[in-house]
């Protein structure tokens, strides 16, 4: 058995053969859960598996769960090598001290790999397709990398879903309509940009990339950091496009007074979001599960969205004193009767607030992973997206 990048078994120098001090030590260092050991949390991107968007989950996780078997046998190896190392009094080494670093070294290896797991997370490559007016009529496409943590409980952040897929499609296009071309050319002068309830972050860090705009991803606490480490895994192909990508917490109606430093619990990220309509763009894809969020969302874009500016024309044009009309553009999946009926809850919502659309439309998506076959397995939901461009009247 061998797991590519990493030393056989039956390589590791065997306690009855009574091997050097320095063979076991280089055996042990060759054994540190790093980023080179598939049983590491922190994984590097390189060495992983990475899957086309399109992918199945169920395909995937069978590949996974044969791969984990190989994994686990890998794991059992060493920890009975490590056991061996421990169980033994090494007496044919004569340096005390020696004896103490490796039984010290192989606690240590046993130590690391306590609580880790081979399955789970899953990383997806997601083909973008660039303007071809933005490239001088090249056109052309980006791929952007995501990693999906294991689905945990009801943590639907942890899952990049086909609207948000949809809508990143779909932003070219979107920058030219009557309701946001007047944005499009303030956008790579640092129009602040935000994405509400960016889950893996798909989205924002196609606008990023794709409108080479200043781009800020928010989402709850324990999305957060999965969703930063997708910002940080784009960042280059981000940077060299000319765009930004920022993520931090920002918790739908919660107050920034309800941080509590000191029990660690953050709500509202005070260095991103230090106050109230900050941002003349808000992107907001699948953002509506339960009848509590159309209210809910609604608030939280009123409260991001910039004001409209006194002295603006009132058509989204920029007028003489440079100002325009803030923007934010939704986008529904419209799988079944309740998530029509929570849309129109939504637009609603909306027109309390003095949000209304100034552009709509509808486009086809689907999820992979929604539904299940005759047969057992995954097949793909298909499904409208209604979207919606809104603006203060």
């Amino acid at each position: 058995m061998h797991i590519q990048g990493l030393m056989p078994p039956e390589l590791f120098p065997a306690m009855r053969q009574q091997p050097s001090f320095a063979d076991i030590m280089t055996c042990l260092n060759n054994l540190r859960a790093s980023k080179s050991d598939p049983m590491a949390v922190d994984a590097d991107d390189a060495d992983a598996d990475i899957w086309d968007c399109a992918t199945p989950r169920d395909e995937i996780e069978a590949h996974q769960a044969a791969s984990a078997h190989e994994v686990q046998r890998y794991a059992n190896a060493v920890s009975r090598y490590l056991g061996s190392i421990i169980m033994s009094d090494l007496a044919w080494l004569p340096s005390e001290d020696d004896r103490e670093v490796l039984w010290a070294t192989a606690s240590r290896r046993i130590a690391e790999r306590c609580g880790r797991t081979a399955m789970g997370d899953i990383t997806r490559r997601w083909p973008l397709p660039i303007d071809g007016e933005d490239e001088g009529g090249g056109g052309g496409q980006i791929d952007l990398i995501i990693k999906e943590p294991a689905l945990v409980g009801d943590s639907l952040g942890f899952k990049t879903w086909g609207t948000s897929y949809a809508m990143a499609r779909m932003l070219p296009a979107l920058a030219h309509t009557p309701g946001l071309r007047h944005l499009q050319p303030l956008l790579r002068q640092g129009l602040p940009v935000l994405e509400l309830g960016a889950g893996t972050g798909l989205l924002g860090l196609a606008a990023a990339a794709l409108w080479r705009a200043d781009v800020v991803l928010s989402d709850l606490a324990t999305i957060v950091p999965n969703l930063a480490a997708n910002v940080e895994r784009n960042s280059k192909i981000i940077q060299a496009r000319g765009g930004r990508a920022r993520a931090g917490v920002l918790q739908w109606g919660a107050r920034r007074s309800e941080n509590d430093a000191e029990a660690g619990v953050v709500v509202v990220d005070t260095e991103l979001f230090p106050e109230d309509h900050q941002f003349p763009l808000v992107l907001v894809a699948d953002p509506i599960y339960d009848e509590e969020h159309p209210a809910l969302l609604a608030s939280a874009i009123d409260a991001q969205l910039a004001l409209e500016v006194k002295g603006s024309d009132g058509d989204g044009e920029r007028n003489d004193r440079g100002t325009v009309s803030p923007r934010a553009v939704v986008m529904v999946p419209l799988r079944d009767r309740q998530t029509e009926k929570m849309a129109a809850m939504f637009v609603s919502e909306m027109a309390e607030r003095s949000l209304v659309p100034a552009d709509e439309g509808e486009i086809a998506g689907q999820d992979s992973d929604w539904g299940n076959g005759s047969g057992g397995g995954t097949v793909a939901c298909e499904f409208t997206c209604s979207w919606w461009v809104f603006h203060r009247v």
